[in-house]
């Protein structure tokens, strides 16, 4: 049996013990909040999905994802109807290609039908699924008649994000999300080739796909929607916006893969702590110090970002309120994160953690979401 490089680091990290301290102090002068309609939001969606989603795994893996507490702390100051919206957006992300075996692949003709390689057979998969969505997000001129078929069951969730996302947004940020979106596609394949491999990439290459494959800058291409006003266009030309947005992603990035680490002892090991003990030649302890710095050095780079974009419009309050609630919307991004992402992953691994025993201590304090402390209007 060939032993693999994934063999290799999983036997490194086996028996090992990652501690992971409490982020609140990082966080702490971020909103840590969840949204008040949160309640209201989480029967509105499961309704949907009972009715939306008739495939029963599908419906399965959506229930699991707790979508409705993902949107009510990632974006807890936006309205109802944007939580919902970012709700289906978010499920279709996490769903549309999770089964490649149930694709929709056409039988017609072997000019349309893709090969049975599966790296080909996924980048065409991406591709007509770009085609699904830029008919969706009305970015297809002239309109066709007929809807571009969904090439898997799950593509055809994007229909219910789009909608309101064409009648909110303006088509300079509909061609941003989908210029991301795309750029997501091809990070995902990137990946996926090594995986398909059993390999694991060199740090630098890791990063260079995970900051397209967390999805997370297709969120801040929805952050003027989500925030409920539109920032000054210029703003998006400095570097101060595109250190929001990096270090935002950097943000989300670290938390999930220090907290799912566990869950891919299972799977691949394509995740930021097996590949810096691979590369970096450091122990556990030594890369989640580091890892912990970044955040520490991540937060920071927002917060003078954001200083700075608020002075570029000082003379106008209300463009100032609009930039303050759009930064607003990506500290959230990453408080948000790591309340969703700590209450989404049963931890087997010792936690030096006070936020731990304190859930293990309180549990049940928002509706729906055993073993969270409370969040509503910023308290905790």
């Amino acid at each position: 049996m060939t032993v693999t490089i994934v063999d290799e680091v999983a036997a490194k990290l086996k028996g090992q013990t990652l501690h992971l301290p409490s982020l609140r102090d990082l966080y702490a002068r971020w909103p840590n909040e969840i949204s008040p309609h949160y309640d209201q939001h989480q029967k509105i969606i499961d309704d949907q999905i009972s009715r939306r989603i008739t495939d029963e795994h599908a419906r399965r893996k959506a229930e699991k994802i707790n979508v409705a507490f993902f949107s009510a702390t990632w974006y807890p100051r936006s309205s109802l109807d944007r939580l919902e919206t970012i709700s289906w957006y978010t499920l279709w992300l996490f769903l549309w290609d999770d089964t490649i075996e149930d694709s929709a692949i056409p039988q017609a003709s072997s000019e349309s039908q893709p090969s049975t390689d599966k790296n080909m057979k996924i980048g065409w998969l991406h591709q007509q699924a770009l085609r699904y969505v830029k008919f969706h997000l009305g970015l297809v001129s002239p309109r066709p008649a007929e809807e571009p078929a969904a090439p898997t069951r799950y593509c055809a969730l994007f229909k219910y994000a789009a909608e309101p996302l064409r009648a909110a947004c303006t088509i300079t940020e509909r061609n941003r999300l989908y210029q991301l979106l795309s750029s997501y596609m091809e990070c995902c394949e990137v990946e996926h080739g090594f995986v398909s491999r059993a390999s694991l990439p060199k740090l630098d290459e890791y990063w260079g796909h995970r900051l397209g494959t967390s999805g997370v800058h297709t969120y801040g291409a929805l952050g003027e929607y989500m925030a409920g006003g539109r920032i000054p266009p210029r703003l998006f030309k400095t570097a101060e916006i595109a250190s929001v947005w990096f270090e935002t992603n950097r943000q989300v990035v670290i938390v999930n893969d220090l907290i799912s680490l566990k869950k891919e002892m299972n799977k691949s090991l394509h995740s930021l702590v097996p590949i810096s003990l691979q590369d970096t030649g450091a122990d556990l302890d030594e890369v989640v110090r580091f890892l912990l710095e970044t955040l520490r050095i991540s937060r920071d780079n927002i917060n003078s970002a954001a200083d700075r974009l608020l002075a570029m419009v000082g003379e106008d309050p209300a463009a100032a309120a609009r930039v303050q609630n759009y930064i607003g919307s990506f500290q959230t991004i990453a408080t948000g994160n790591y309340w969703w992402s700590y209450t989404d992953c049963v931890i087997m691994m010792a936690f030096a953690s006070p936020i731990h025993t304190y859930i293990m201590q309180h549990p049940g304090h928002v509706t729906g979401v055993p073993g969270l402390p409370s969040l509503v209007n910023g308290s905790n």
